[in-house]
């Protein structure tokens, strides 16, 4: 069989690292792939061949653009299946072919579910959802997905550098609500806080550390293409998005055995269990983060039974049956 996948670029976001796994999974299985994206640091990472897809940028307007894209590279490759991430490539790639395929939803905002929702009913494209809670939002604004197939990582590499105490791990958008982080380190004396990722919030953050007397503990590391040996060597991580689709960042904390606190939000209240895998805490309450952060950097036990048991959450340290399961769906598609 032969898959393109359609997704806006390939730079360093979960949807991107799925599509790079999806694409190798089906090539070990005698598959052959290509990409349709923007090109991004992941890129070089990619060992199949890559056409050029315009930034849509939600601009209505685009999608023409990109539309074109894919049915040059349909006829171009001739796929016998294309694999869309996210609505509004899902629009562009239906209007550009009408090949089997479908969409995977890798989760938005929480105030734009309805708008994405209206969008892939526009596709046409049957929708996978990422995990539960991206499944839960698609029903409650009225649609059903083709199927749930959640995220997954591969097994933690060894543990590497020590750069900080705590890691924050995402791209500096205001989703990733990183500034929750740095207020609750004010509270943490003598813990010294990593963020490693990179975007247009950069100036800001580092901004708001100066401004809350922590500018001296945080440190911005950029993107790191070893982020998953790090989280190995810190003592916890924390992860305080707005809302998550399933992300990787989590699972690779539970697969690599270091404490996760993250946000009681959707995408990772369907994923943890508040003190059996992971310490959760309300979203935008920087006094509960460092409560839940100080419990974990100062109770050895507890932290050990956290990272036991967050190693046997599915999808933390295996991407097999993530891969099987869509190597399945695409069979019954084409066929």
């Amino acid at each position: 069989m032969r898959i393109l996948h359609v997704i806006q670029e390939l730079g360093t976001g979960g949807a991107e690292r799925i599509v790079l796994t999806l694409a190798r999974g089906a090539q070990e299985a005698g598959h052959e792939v290509a990409v349709a994206a923007a090109p991004g640091s992941l890129a070089g990472e990619l060992e199949a061949e890559r056409f050029d897809l315009p930034y849509l940028r939600r601009r209505p307007w685009r999608v023409p653009f990109g539309a074109l894209a894919v049915r040059k590279a349909a006829r171009a490759w001739r796929p016998d299946l294309l694999h869309a991430h996210n609505p509004g490539v899902a629009v562009a790639t239906r209007l550009g072919s009408r090949l089997p395929g479908l969409v995977s939803v890798h989760g938005v905002p929480e105030e734009d579910w309805s708008a994405a929702v209206r969008v892939l009913r526009l596709s046409g494209m049957p929708a996978v959802a990422c995990g539960p809670g991206v499944d839960s939002a698609l029903v409650e604004h009225g649609l059903q997905p083709m199927a749930t197939i959640p995220n997954a990582v591969g097994a933690a590499p060894e543990p590497g550098e020590r750069v900080a105490d705590v890691l924050s791990i995402g791209r500096l958008v205001e989703s990733k609500n990183h500034e929750l982080a740095i207020r609750a380190l004010t509270d943490l004396p003598d813990i010294a806080l990593g963020i490693v990722g990179d975007g247009p919030r950069r100036e800001a953050l580092e901004s708001e550390a100066q401004r809350v007397g922590v500018g001296d503990r945080v440190r911005f590391l950029g993107e790191r293409r070893d982020a998953r040996a790090l989280m190995g060597a810190a003592d916890a991580v924390v992860l305080t998005s707005h809302a998550e689709g399933l992300p990787l960042v989590a699972l690779e904390a539970l697969a690599s055995g270091t404490p996760l606190v993250a946000t009681a939000v959707r995408g990772l209240r369907e994923l943890l269990t508040d003190g059996r895998d992971a310490l959760l805490v309300p979203p935008d309450d920087p006094d509960a983060l460092a409560n839940a952060l100080r419990r974990v950097l100062s109770d050895r036990r507890l932290a050990a039974r956290l990272a036991e048991a967050g190693r046997r959450v599915p999808g933390a340290g295996s991407d097999d049956e993530m891969v099987s399961r869509y190597l399945a769906l695409y069979d019954r598609l084409v066929l």
